[in-house]
């Protein structure tokens, strides 16, 4: 006996010194993850996007498609930072002067209303390629028939110079026509004062006013300022920040000058959804905790199994968090918003293990812990492996949810197997006599449901399969489910959109090694686009075109000279002229002249993983929607992609939840494999079953409740497999005795509260994820106990404790 309890001793004194040690480990990689580590919380929904495309295309495709994804990322990460405020009223260019002003400052906020250069500084840019450049208008008049010399193509020639001649006679009457008269001098064949005219016209379509852009809507003006906010990374803080500083200043505006100020950007939304995510998982967070600790309190009557209850979730969330920011680069906020589901599977263990302490003596407290072991083990092995399943979801918030739940839940398993007992050494944990007396009157009414189990399952199932076929399941996969954006950010975008009339806009975004093929393949896109005639584009092409059609320009004008073309023209004017030899705009050069605040607002140039250089631009249109058939077109170009990152989520939504589905078929066989193993076919089927139908009915019952069906009542179901399984396990292995009954009792209790409060978000996806697990708590209570093998006496607990 002695040397049973020496080896005893001394392999529980083992099991803490593993324990310690890897919790030191944890608590030092913890320390410097959370102290020197290059991860950073993100709050933006659309950073959610999967990182390819593998959801939308075929695996060929997606690959091909990778470069191009990159190249959106760099575009957007640039329309982040960037806000519009429009001001109008009577005392509206007041108002605009004074922002202006006051945000020059304010540190890193810049006003990026660009200056119009001077239309001299444009001309003489342009200078050394005048014979480079023209309008496709222009080159069409330029084309005249290659043939032989013959009298028809002699009238040709003589065609084409009246043509030319007429044109030029129509330009020298647009004597309010700046470029005509800036150019004329030193490019009198006036292609490129059309050049310019034209090029300009179509990228600044709105009116201008002492260099403020300017919209006429309804009879009234509207004064635009654009504005760029340097925020690192939507670094939380920062972004709360800036958005704070930035309204303040729109409300005093508004109420100095008597104007109206309407203001959108992303940096709005961030900071508004981040404040919510902050708000819920704080107070949830704390409602949760704290009801489940008055919960213990209530229970245990001790301040003994709270202080250990909260060891045990303190230890779990630094196991589940340090995970994460260790494997990922990026904590997205909506991750801790989920994150606080782990309180209630870790309260499950603890509860578990106060029951064991409860029924036996102290000098057994080793033998409670083991009498629990096997349940917890399988309990947690079923558990990670269904979360395990989406670790390698494309969708980065289901990869973080996982990691941080499994590695959570391990913390949790090692410090209640291995620590707690020893907390347990100096004392007594011991349950109310009034909850044992509960807990009785509760088990004789399982007892009765157990009884009439066969019943109650027919029932359940045909009532099931009937509510499935008879209701069609209708998902709803829209990415707003994950915005928590108040209304009137959401109803600001609406009056601004219109407003720039960009309500109906795409843009198409190209990416190639190198800026001269970007700039043909923009070409070849906009040959595509004039297909549908409705379609207003707007692209760098009108002011800096390849270098390959440049050259092709220069070519038809030194042909039509030769054929001397512009003779009459030119003669009209009474100047003589020859065509320069070609001379190429690049895009660094372009980049060099007054007109590069346009460039970097077209074209971008980024980096990829391996640190090659790559370039970027994008197209927009606007006027219609995309016909079909250039929707079709451009996803067939492996270098295009219609930017449409809400449409994308979405699709990868719908993708993913498809994948889910098989996903928990595969979970499905799993248990059932391990639930048959341990206990035998027929009961293994019978704790199959109650789990099955506490998930279908808790997906129907939401679909009643809410009218439709998400991705993320499906995660909810995830969690109620997790719950049912370790009900299912306990009950196995235990029967329905009056400490199983208990532990499992309080466990349902505890998720309830726990999840119950995510019912009251604002946000749809996590109000939906809250109320299926309710109702999945309340089938999994009911039907868990069914599957039981065995019914057991029911005061056996309560009799031991009173020995």
């Amino acid at each position: 006996m002695h040397n049973s309890e020496y080896s005893k001793s001394t392999h529980n004194k083992s099991g803490l010194k593993f324990y310690l040690l890897q919790l030191i480990a944890v608590l030092l990689l913890a320390g410097y993850q959370l102290g020197w580590g290059q991860w950073q919380i993100e709050t933006n929904i659309l950073s959610l996007l999967p990182t390819d495309n593998q959801a939308l295309s075929s695996p060929i495709a997606a690959s091909q498609k990778h470069d191009i994804n990159q190249a959106k990322s760099a575009l957007f990460q640039q329309a982040n930072q960037r806000v519009f405020v429009a001001i109008s009223g009577g005392q509206a260019m007041p108002a605009y002067q004074q922002l202006a002003k006051t945000i020059s400052t304010f540190d890193g906020i810049e006003n990026e209303a660009m200056t119009v250069p001077d239309i001299k500084d444009i001309v003489a840019f342009y200078q050394p390629y005048r014979d480079s450049v023209m309008t496709d208008n222009y080159q069409a008049l330029l084309a005249a028939p290659q043939t032989t010399l013959t009298t028809a193509q002699d009238q040709a020639n003589l065609t084409t110079a009246n043509a030319i001649n007429n044109f030029v006679l129509g330009k020298l009457t647009q004597v309010s026509d700046p470029f005509v008269s800036g150019s004329l001098a030193i490019a009198p064949r006036l292609n490129l004062a059309d050049f310019l005219a034209t090029g300009l016209a179509q990228l600044q379509a709105f009116e201008t006013e002492q260099g403020i852009i300017v919209v006429n809507k309804d009879g009234l003006k509207h004064y635009i300022m654009p504005i760029k906010v340097a925020v690192d990374g939507f670094s939380i803080k920062q972004t709360q920040a800036f958005s704070q500083q930035l309204q303040a200043e729109f409300q005093l505006l508004a109420t100095q000058f008597d104007v109206d100020v309407l203001y959108s950007g992303v940096l709005f939304h961030t900071a508004e959804s981040s404040q919510q995510a902050e708000f819920e998982m704080s107070t949830f967070g704390v409602i949760s905790l704290l009801a489940v600790l008055l919960m213990i309190l209530a229970v245990f009557r001790s301040a003994k199994p709270v202080n250990l209850a909260l060891i045990v979730l303190a230890i779990s969330v630094v196991y589940g968090l340090t995970a994460v920011v260790t494997l990922f680069n990026q904590l997205h906020l909506l991750t801790l918003v989920f994150a606080v589901t782990l309180i209630g599977i870790v309260i499950d263990y603890c509860f578990h293990a106060f029951v064991s302490f409860s029924v036996i003596s102290t000098s057994k407290s080793q033998g409670g812990i083991k009498s629990i072991r096997t349940a917890l083990c399988l309990g947690f092995i079923t558990t990670a492996l269904g979360y395990a399943a989406l670790i390698m979801s494309p969708l980065s918030l289901l990869s973080q949810v996982a990691v941080f739940m499994i590695f959570g839940l391990l913390g949790a398993l090692l410090t209640v197997l291995l620590l707690l007992p020893y907390f347990n050494l100096t004392g007594k944990i011991s349950v109310t006599p009034s909850v044992w007396t509960l807990t009785d009157k509760l088990n004789v009414w399982l007892t009765k449901l157990h009884q009439q189990r066969r019943l109650i399952f027919v029932v359940l199932s045909l009532g099931l399969v009937s509510a499935i076929v008879i209701d069609d399941i209708n998902f709803n996969d829209d990415i707003r489910l994950l915005n928590s954006s108040p209304a009137f950010l959401i109803e600001n975008e609406i009056k601004m959109a219109k407003l720039m009339g960009y309500q109906h806009s795409q843009r198409i975004v190209i990416t190639a090694d190198d800026s001269e093929t970007l700039l043909q393949r923009q070409e070849t896109l906009l040959a595509q686009l004039v297909t549908q005639p409705d379609l207003t584009v707007k692209s760098m092409a009108s002011l800096l075109p390849s270098v390959a059609k440049q050259q092709a320009n220069n070519v038809l004008l030194k042909s039509a000279e030769q054929q001397q073309v512009f003779e009459l023209g030119l003669a009209t004017l009474g100047l003589a002229d020859t065509v320069d030899k070609f001379k190429p705009l690049t895009l660094d050069a372009f980049n060099a002249g007054p007109l590069q605040a346009l460039s970097a607002v077209y074209i971008y140039q980024y980096q990829m993983r391996d640190d090659n250089e790559k370039y970027a631009l994008w197209v927009e249109t606007a006027g219609v929607a995309l016909n079909d058939a250039l929707q079709q077109w451009i996803g067939a170009q492996a270098d295009m992609s219609i930017d449409n990152k809400p449409a994308e989520v979405t699709a990868a939504l719908s993708h993913y939840r498809q994948a889910l589905l098989l996903l928990f078929a595969g979970a499905i066989v799993v248990v059932t494999i391990v639930l048959c193993l341990r206990f035998g076919l027929g009961q293994g089927l019978l704790g199959l079953l109650s789990i099955v139908v506490s998930a279908g009915g808790a997906l129907l019952l939401t679909q009643l409740s809410l009218g439709h069906l998400n991705i993320f009542n499906l995660l909810a179901v995830l969690l109620i497999l997790a719950l049912a399984i370790d009900y299912v396990i306990f009950y196995q292995e235990h029967g329905l005795q009056a400490n199983t009954v208990l532990a499992i009792t309080l466990s349902a209790i505890s998720s309830a509260l726990v999840f119950g409060v995510l019912a009251l978000s604002v946000t749809p996806a996590v109000e939906s994820f809250g109320l299926t697990v309710m109702f999945g708590i309340l089938l999994v209570f009911v039907l868990a106990p069914l599957s039981a093998k065995k019914i057991a006496p029911l005061s056996a607990a309560k009799g031991e404790v009173e020995k």
